[in-house]
């Protein structure tokens, strides 16, 4: 097996031995629908003249940048850079057991402080993505969605901070919106690029997984039906979607597993507008998408048992719990936690049908099947 791996920068500096000596933990969590958080604990000590380690160190100031870059030896990621947010100490009655403890979050943060009441007029979507991840220094990395808000028609307001807008945006279009490292991203969930390294239960010496479960919904699959007034003719608009435009990741989707004669379950939408049937169209589309994914599952990883680094809005293949749920999952979270113990990887996954499709490839070190 390989050895773990961690490097924390500070301001683009790595911290120095001693302070990876006193490190008790580190923890990266990255999510789909969230900003990326870490958290790093450092056992602090009284000297004798009185002062406490690390308490008054520079480098563990707020708003100090920090990069984490954990793995195996042979493939090493970075998981997050971002801004230290909070600091905590803990001062216990026994003083081998005080604690400093720094946190913080990706670099949307910067796009998160300031509430904002702006108007962006004849502006595709995309258009104002681009223009606010370049303006935070961020690369834009944009799916274009094509319509164009005509001030004559309407104009699109900003009422919140330049994230919780974008992430608005991100929703009526059915996209992810997130920060990662340097880039800004703004367009649909990448379901189409190869999986990352197989993950096996119980299959003998090629299992690598501590621990997996899945739970399926048949409840959460919906159509999604639309209706609003058209502003300029006032001519009433209808939008219903009942079929998915996403990958399927799966041979059987939820309208698949309903019983004989049972239809699927539908929602209305209220309390949304938009500027006409191609956006409502984006809106239930996206809607319907995130209500298809009704198998979930989580698990637990060590990490040189895996070796690799398991990544978020990535997909996955997972074999050895037969061909209903074997095949590729969607991985909507991981959890990096590093401490004394070694190196674990708890995650969630998520699939939008069950039963293997028959290209998946479950091979490991040249063999094996689902």
């Amino acid at each position: 097996m390989e050895n773990e791996n961690i490097s924390i920068e500070i301001d683009g500096e790595e911290v120095d031995d001693i302070f990876y000596q006193d490190l008790i933990s580190a923890e990266v969590e990255l999510d789909d629908e969230l900003a990326g958080l870490f958290r790093i604990q450092l056992a602090i000590r009284q000297q004798s003249d009185g002062v406490w380690t690390y308490v008054d160190d520079e480098r563990l100031s707020v708003w100090k940048q920090v990069t984490i870059t954990a793995g195996l030896e042979s493939d090493m990621e970075e998981l997050i850079a971002g801004y230290i947010t909070h600091i905590n100490l803990e001062f216990d009655p026994d003083p081998s057991q005080c604690i400093l403890e720094i946190s913080g979050m990706d670099g949307s943060i910067l796009m998160d402080r300031e509430e904002k009441l702006k108007d962006w007029p004849n502006k595709k979507d995309s258009d104002i993505a681009s223009e606010i991840f370049g303006f935070h220094g961020f690369k834009p990395e944009v799916e274009d969605t094509e319509v164009i808000h005509d001030e004559t028609v309407s104009t699109i307001i900003q009422r919140e901070t330049d994230m919780q807008f974008l992430m608005r945006l991100a929703l009526r279009n059915g996209f992810d919106c997130y920060v990662q490292g340097t880039d800004g991203y703004f367009g649909p969930s990448q379901l189409d690029e190869s999986p990352q390294p197989l993950l096996a239960v119980h299959f003998g010496e090629e299992s690598n997984l501590n621990s997996f479960s899945i739970e399926v919904n048949s409840i959460t699959p919906v159509n999604v039906s639309m209706s609003q007034i058209d502003r300029m003719n006032k001519e009433v608009l209808d939008v219903s979607v009942e079929s998915a435009q996403q990958t399927s990741l799966g041979d059987t989707g939820p309208t698949d597993i309903l019983a004989s004669g049972m239809e699927p379950g539908k929602v209305y939408m209220g309390m949304n507008t938009a500027t006409g049937i191609p956006e409502m169209e984006a809106l239930a589309q996206g809607l319907y998408h995130k209500a298809e994914w009704f198998v979930t599952g989580t698990g637990e990883i060590s990490g040189n048992m895996y070796g690799h680094v398991l990544k978020p809005r990535k997909t996955v293949t997972i074999k050895g719990i037969n061909e209903r749920h074997s095949g590729v999952y969607y991985v909507s979270r991981v959890t990096h936690f590093f401490s004394s113990n070694g190196y674990i990887q708890t995650f969630s996954v998520k699939r939008n049908a069950i039963m293997v499709v028959g290209d998946e490839d479950f091979a490991s070190s040249g063999g094996g099947l689902f």
